[in-house]
């Protein structure tokens, strides 16, 4: 079998990333809370279809935050009862240690560790966190959005698709094998692995709702319309390369305040 330099350089690579991301998610005891989550407002306010965004404790959120140059490392996606009301029984056994107020208000997630997975939203209790609101979606689209993401029940982590964001921050010359078009899709591109903001990312955009697109040059945009609100056409990236604060910086997303200052409320 001939030797392909491509494939050995890239599998050094992505065997190097998962032995650090074991290592690295281990807890940090530095972590800064900002403010209180008052779990009263914040099941009060927030929505089916809701993105929580996250600044996670370990140190390989702190890599993640570092590498997307934002405070957000993680994104999980707020299903509330459905799981409770789905009647599924592979649903229920998931709620079987979660007490009844907390079914009521669940979420689903992809960690490094554990693979997608719901849990729920007083996990982040005491986590810095944010909520990013979908703005003008239909509810027939936001329903096939929930359903798609609770689709990916018990997929497992997509590690490599990580450790190929971190290489694009390279230069080309020190990664030339990576395609960074913005439709490459990164990592194993199997639909058995996935990784939390692209789960997201990709339930959205087979509504054709984007995340974070991106505009054509002029040249390659076909009679630009005066109407056309970003002054060129658009095009989605792929939900691959989708990182958590790229909700945040959506213009397709609102950011939400429950919190105790936004609604003039004490803590109780």
């Amino acid at each position: 079998m001939p030797f392909e330099p491509q494939k050995y350089v890239l599998s050094v690579f992505n065997a190097m990333g998962r032995s650090l991301l074991k290592r690295l998610e281990s807890p940090v005891e530095s972590y800064e809370k900002r403010i209180i989550n008052n779990m009263q407002n914040l099941r009060k306010e927030i929505q089916k279809g809701d993105v929580l965004l996250v600044e996670g404790r370990s140190e390989i959120s702190r890599i993640i935050q570092l590498l997307t140059k934002s405070s957000w490392s993680h994104a999980a996606f707020y299903v509330g009862d459905s799981l409770k009301i789905s009647g599924h029984e592979y649903m229920k056994s998931s709620l079987s240690n979660v007490d009844d107020t907390d079914q009521e208000h669940m979420l689903i997630e992809a960690e490094a560790g554990s693979g997608v997975t719901a849990v729920p939203l007083s996990k982040y209790k005491d986590y810095n966190i944010r909520i990013c609101r979908p703005f003008g979606i239909s509810a027939k689209d936001l329903n096939t959005v929930i359903h798609e993401v609770i689709q990916n029940f018990g997929k497992y982590y997509d590690h490599e698709n990580l450790v190929d964001l971190a290489l694009l921050l390279l230069p080309s010359f020190l990664n030339p094998f990576k395609k960074r078009t913005i439709q490459a899709c990164l990592g194993g591109c199997s639909k058995y692995k996935v990784i939390c903001s692209g789960m997201i990312a990709k339930a959205f955009q087979l509504v054709g709702y984007p995340i974070a697109p991106s505009l054509l040059p002029k040249s390659d945009s076909d009679n630009p319309l005066s109407n056309e609100p970003y002054g060129s056409k658009l095009i989605m990236r792929h939900y691959s390369q989708i990182v958590p604060r790229d909700f945040d910086l959506s213009p397709n997303f609102e950011i939400v305040k429950y919190n105790i200052i936004g609604l003039g409320r004490l803590v109780v």
